[in-house]
């Protein structure tokens, strides 16, 4: 089908194009700082039109730098920092405070609201058929409901709005994720639903790739373990497996984190 070069490519908003949320329902303690350094490989051969499927293969390897800090016990900044296929793509930085946080029937419930913000940290190319996003500014709002089950399972659930500044359509995510914990192992799966709120579509190469909406759902899951002297390791993986204007696309990562702890300085009084 002609001119379809033109549209493959995957258009995503910041890193969750190929990973959950930034935002979760844990903080991390007064003076906590956590870091990850994950790798990634994303591969494609369908891509989802206004036409409907059509075969295409599309591959990116994408670096990702993440961090949280406890500025307090109830409040968290984070930053992220993704390279895909060697160019810098949308960096980010968000607040995230625990609002409620509530003991019912021996089952913790908290409320946690977050904003960000996101920007290209390089001029990339988005007019192509290898572009890595849009080039977006946008500002973001997560709403995350959290609750304790039985036997070490966790559950959550959020949502959020992600204004984007003209010409790329603002958007909608909702997810729900069932989570585990015990000892040393941890394991979470994930469903993930964006809803784009523009009304542009590809019909010609003439269309500017940055107003085009995105519309997609996608499941996934991660296994992460603890290691010796507060490093740890995980895998993860993704599949979309429906949309628009997006790619069929399964991502695997690879990745390590570290917990440093910093100590308050304590100022004794001298006599």
């Amino acid at each position: 089908m002609r001119n379809y070069f033109f549209l493959l490519f995957s258009i995503f908003y910041l890193s969750s194009a190929f990973s959950q949320s930034a935002i979760d329902g844990f903080l991390k303690g007064k003076n906590v700082l956590d870091l990850a350094f994950s790798a990634s490989y994303q591969t494609a051969d369908e891509y989802i039109g206004a036409n409907g499927k059509f075969d295409y293969s599309r591959d990116l390897v994408i670096f990702n730098v993440f961090g949280e800090y406890g500025i307090t016990d109830k409040l968290d900044v984070i930053a992220t920092l993704p390279v895909i296929n060697g160019k810098l793509q949308d960096g980010a930085g968000y607040l995230k405070y625990k609002l409620v946080d509530l003991n019912i029937s021996n089952q913790k419930l908290s409320l946690i609201p977050a904003i960000g913000f996101s920007g290209p940290l390089s001029n990339y190319q988005t007019q192509s058929g290898q572009a890595i996003g849009q080039r977006a500014t946008q500002f973001h709002g997560h709403l995350v409901l959290q609750t304790t089950l039985h036997s070490g399972f966790y559950w959550q659930i959020q949502s959020a709005y992600h204004h984007a500044l003209d010409p790329v359509p603002s958007s909608y995510t909702v997810s729900s994720k069932l989570m585990f914990s015990r000892n040393k192992l941890y394991l979470d799966f994930w469903y993930e639903y964006q809803k784009g709120l523009g009304s542009i579509t590809y019909t010609s190469a003439s269309v500017d790739f940055r107003t085009l909406t995105v519309d997609y759902q996608r499941v996934g899951g991660v296994v992460f373990y603890n290691l010796k002297n507060n490093w740890g390791s995980f895998l993860s993986a993704s599949y979309i497996f429906a949309g628009l204007d997006t790619n069929l696309a399964t991502t695997i990562s690879l990745g390590v984190t570290k917990k440093i702890i910093f100590k308050s300085k304590k100022v004794e009084a001298i006599e």
